[in-house]
């Protein structure tokens, strides 16, 4: 039945630009109903280069970037200024919560047990250790085994599935997202990222409907997981979610693969893929920073142009450390599309980088309120949007062409001007690290081996000035007319902006 129907689908596809699947018992051994036919051939769509509408009518896909004109990026936009889970995946966490550990998880002795794993888990996340895996059960520790993945549902996943979506955004607006895409979640844990995808998609097509744009989707994702307990949460949340009447996702085939379930490390290479994703993964291995781009580069070796997304927590030491992994893919022959611009067209070492980024804080989900119900509330809520991440390619592709031209100055030779006004032309590395008296911003143009801040009293802002604070992480930025200071205490380097430096966005 199977080889009959695909292949018919296979020759229908070839010669058509569409057909019904009505139509398609003209031509086989026996009849089927329309839903019958659109079961068997759903795990086939994507490779089909098919979208199935719900009137079964099949249409050819030609694959190409998502409309991202400037009324839809505004309209998604929107969504980013109040960041929250959607009330469909808080009910899907809750629930698989109660079913893993009843009803009142939130009270008595569980919620004391998962209070105390949260804080043991927050512990081994700054280390690069934790991520809702299922370590080795210490007798007695707790009488649910899903103790882990559930501390991580209520404590990291809102926010890991709030901050990606940034990332996303930054790829549609670029033009990189495309209609028909495959995309595995390596390391996937419970299904953060996945899930994070299928929640922007979702957005993203209820806005190209309110516009009367037809658009379609073909999406596949795959995952690679350890743990099984991570597996069987990932299964569960991601169908629950496709399944809600609440996050139907318009006009669009999506296929969920079953995940394969290894160690990074060694896991199978998939085919090829156009975007894959390594959130908070590389930090937990068991390997040097460079070495890890081994392990990357190993995973994305059969697809031909991959975007990879690389996040890791904000601390020092993992911001630190992806980098010196980025600059060893770099080595690899991957270039970065951001938020790194070598704006001299030379690349930076890699080493002793910190930058993150930080779009601010989401709305506390009612699963978090109900954990954090206690004495010290403060350690059991977790809303800050803090990560480090890198944005992968392999053919060129930037966010940014800018270069520098013109009276400016690479910031490697800082040194001969202390106490001189220059001009400069560098990206925004950070948010704000000063406090409200002073706005201090990390910038970076990839030449300098030291830090360097351009340092912002307020009561010198003023309208020449004012575009340090509106750029975004990433955004490169000409300064002209600072003033250099050498701090020698901390071995960096502060251009002081008064208010008759002028700043502008550029690239």
């Amino acid at each position: 039945m199977t080889t009959e129907i695909l292949s018919l689908a296979k020759y229908l596809a070839s010669s058509r630009s569409e057909f019904t699947l009505l139509e398609m018992n003209q031509y086989l051994s026996r009849k089927y109903e329309e839903k019958d036919l659109h079961a068997v051939l759903k795990p086939h769509f994507y490779d089909l280069d098919l979208f199935c509408s719900a009137d079964y009518k099949c249409t050819k896909l030609v694959k190409g970037p998502l409309p991202s004109d400037e009324g839809i990026i505004s309209e998604l936009e929107e969504f980013f200024k109040n960041p929250e889970l959607p009330l469909s995946m808080e009910k899907l966490i809750e629930a698989y919560i109660e079913r893993s550990c009843g009803k009142n998880w939130h009270k008595g002795e569980t919620a004391t047990q998962i209070r105390e794993n949260i804080v043991k888990q927050k512990e081994e996340y700054w280390k690069g250790e934790g991520k809702g895996k299922e370590k080795v059960k210490v007798k007695g520790e707790s009488r649910y085994p899903m103790i882990r993945v559930i501390s991580y549902l209520l404590y990291h996943f809102p926010v890991y599935f709030c901050q990606y979506q940034y990332l996303l955004l930054e790829l549609f607006k670029g033009g990189v997202l495309m209609n028909k895409m495959s995309i595995v979640d390596v390391g996937s844990g419970p299904g953060t990222i996945t899930l994070s995808t299928l929640d922007f998609l979702r957005k993203l097509q209820d806005i190209y409907s309110r516009n009367k744009m037809d658009v379609k989707l073909n999406i596949r994702i795959g995952s690679i997981e350890h743990e099984l307990e991570n597996i069987r949460c990932y299964r569960e949340l991601t169908s629950g979610f496709l399944l809600s009447g609440n996050a139907n996702i318009l006009n669009s085939n999506i296929t969920i693969d079953e995940s394969v379930h290894s160690p990074v490390e060694t896991a199978p290479v998939p085919g090829d893929v156009d975007l894959m994703i390594f959130s908070n993964v590389l930090a937990e291995l068991r390997s040097l920073p460079h070495e890890r781009a081994d392990v990357v580069e190993r995973i994305a070796s059969v697809s031909k142009n991959p975007t990879l997304i690389i996040i890791e927590p904000a601390d020092l030491d993992n911001s630190k450390a992806l980098r010196v992994s980025q600059h060893a893919l770099i080595k690899k022959g991957f270039n970065v599309y951001s938020p790194c611009s070598f704006i001299w067209g030379r690349l930076c070492s890699g080493i002793n980088c910190w930058s993150f980024q930080e779009p601010g804080n989401i709305k506390v989900p009612g699963f978090m309120e109900k954990i954090a119900d206690t004495e010290d509330s403060y350690r059991y809520l977790n809303t800050d949007m803090k990560f480090s991440s890198v944005i992968l390619r392999k053919d060129r592709l930037t966010k940014h062409a800018y270069r520098a031209k013109g009276k400016i100055m690479a910031l490697s030779n800082l040194k001969k001007h202390i106490k001189k006004h220059i001009n400069v032309a560098v990206s925004v590395m950070s948010g704000n690290l000063g406090d409200e008296k002073t706005f201090v911003s990390k910038i970076c143009d990839g030449t300098a081996s030291f830090p360097c801040y351009a340092v912002m009293p307020v009561y010198h802002m003023s309208e020449n000035n004012r575009a340090l604070i509106d750029a975004g992480y990433g955004d490169i930025i000409e300064i002209s007319g600072t003033l250099v200071r050498e701090n020698v205490e901390q071995s960096s380097f502060n251009l002081f902006i008064t208010r008759n430096t002028i700043v502008n966005i550029v690239g």
